[in-house]
């Protein structure tokens, strides 16, 4: 099927963005012509190699238009940002972080032991190495991503025809298929958006508040009348509330969980396959779990304060208000409203629209069913371009990234390696 082969292989397009995966033509040659039966054949001629066969002509229009669908794929991806992104926090986060643990001078944590120490350097090893690979996998994908696209769409414009690739530009400009790419994107910002500094905030955060040994299984008692524990001064309560507001403001609680519910109530239960009775009972869990969030959210909210000032000293609750309002903890909170806000944008219209899209794919699809020997043709021509722009971008791999990240994996994966 026209339509069932494209989709993939314009996927496999996108993926070249992050991985050395592109498309080229190879095909096989003709066999050589058979001899005439009648004429004896000539001893002291050797027969001539068999002509290669010519790819069909491509249409230049159906190729341009191949061609913008291609790179208006890997803009909507955010393929490009998302590779950088993860570079970058390779090379700036992860392993200056791992390299802090080694030498013992992460915030509040102590050096590890020898046994630790050791498999710390072989994940220091194996991040170096991807590191190092991921550099020179940028270079060798800019060199070629001009050849690549060009492949690409030339292999697409061969094996499809302009309404096919009209339709596919269509799909790919849906605002589920963009809200899709938009929440990948905001998802990878949960691993990629922090800084150094971010690191080592949480990490001396976490390394002074195990050091604390709060009870906070007893904190509820302590508010018990005769427990003879002191009333919490003013001044206390008014620092304990003052972290409990911050703290609800930076989490951006409501704003998810309105996002959430909306989405279930408006867009999921409308759309999904369901009976009307599973529709109803969705619609149903929705509201009341949105019921007892706002509940929950009022008990929490107003015991807090107490339970905070008659738990924490007044030295323990800077500390911990210092860490709420920092940049760290607010990023941290704003990646995961982002998050949250990129997953159920969709609204039901969009929905909809996108299920009718497919829907008229798959018709398509099948008036447009193609041989089984012709469908083996076409994913043997991609297989082989695949094959192709997989062997040239490793070759711009040094021999010494290959190794050296082969060797780290595998002692990585050793069972005796104490991670």
């Amino acid at each position: 099927m026209r339509l069932r082969w494209i989709l993939p292989l314009l996927s496999m397009a996108l993926a070249s963005a992050f991985v050395p995966v592109s498309l080229a033509e190879d095909r096989p040659a003709a066999p050589a012509p058979a001899p005439d039966v009648q004429a004896p054949p000539a001893p002291a001629a050797p027969a001539a190699p068999a002509p290669a066969v010519q790819a069909p002509p491509v249409n230049p229009e159906t190729k341009r238009a191949a061609r913008m669908l291609v790179e208006e794929g890997l803009r909507a991806s955010h393929a490009s940002e998302i590779f950088s992104d993860l570079r970058r926090t390779l090379r700036e986060v992860y392993i200056p972080s791992v390299r802090d643990l080694i030498e013992g001078s992460t915030p509040g944590v102590p050096p590890p032991d020898p046994k630790a120490a050791a498999a710390l350097a072989k994940l220091l090893t194996f991040l170096d190495y991807a590191h190092k690979a991921g550099d020179e996998l940028d270079v060798a994908l800019t060199e070629n991503r001009e050849a690549m696209i060009s492949d690409t769409a030339e292999e697409i414009a061969r094996t499809a025809q302009p309404g096919e690739i009209e339709e596919l530009r269509k799909a790919l400009e849906l605002p589920a298929v963009r809200k899709a790419f938009d929440t990948v994107y905001a998802m990878s910002k949960l691993v990629t958006g922090f800084s150094y500094e971010d690191s080592r905030t949480f990490a001396r955060f976490s390394a002074w508040a195990k050091g604390q040994n709060i009870a906070w299984d007893e904190a509820l008692h302590g508010l018990e009348p005769g427990n003879g524990k002191p009333v919490p001064s003013a001044q206390k309560m008014v620092k304990a509330q003052a972290l409990v507001n911050d703290l609800y403001a930076a989490s951006h609680a409501d704003e998810m969980a309105a996002d959430v519910s909306r989405f279930v109530r408006e867009v999921y239960a409308e759309t999904a396959p369901m009976s009307d009775q599973e529709r109803q009972e969705l619609i149903l869990q929705a509201q009341q779990w949105e019921f007892r969030y706002n509940m929950q959210k009022a008990v929490a909210l107003a015991a807090a304060p107490s339970v905070l000032a008659s738990t924490l000293t007044e030295e323990q609750l800077e500390a911990v208000h210092k860490f709420v309002r920092s940049p760290a903890f607010a990023k941290l909170f704003d990646l995961v409203r982002n998050t949250v806000k990129a997953g159920t944008a969709l609204t039901k219209e969009e929905a909809l629209e996108a299920q009718k899209a497919a829907r008229e794919l798959e018709e398509k699809a099948r008036e447009l069913e193609r041989s089984p020997g012709e469908q083996d043709r076409i994913e043997k021509e991609w297989n082989a371009l695949a094959e192709k722009w997989a062997n040239t971008i490793r070759d711009r791999i040094s021999p010494d990234t290959r190794t050296g990240l082969d060797r780290a994996l595998e002692d990585l994966q050793r069972e005796d390696t104490p991670l």
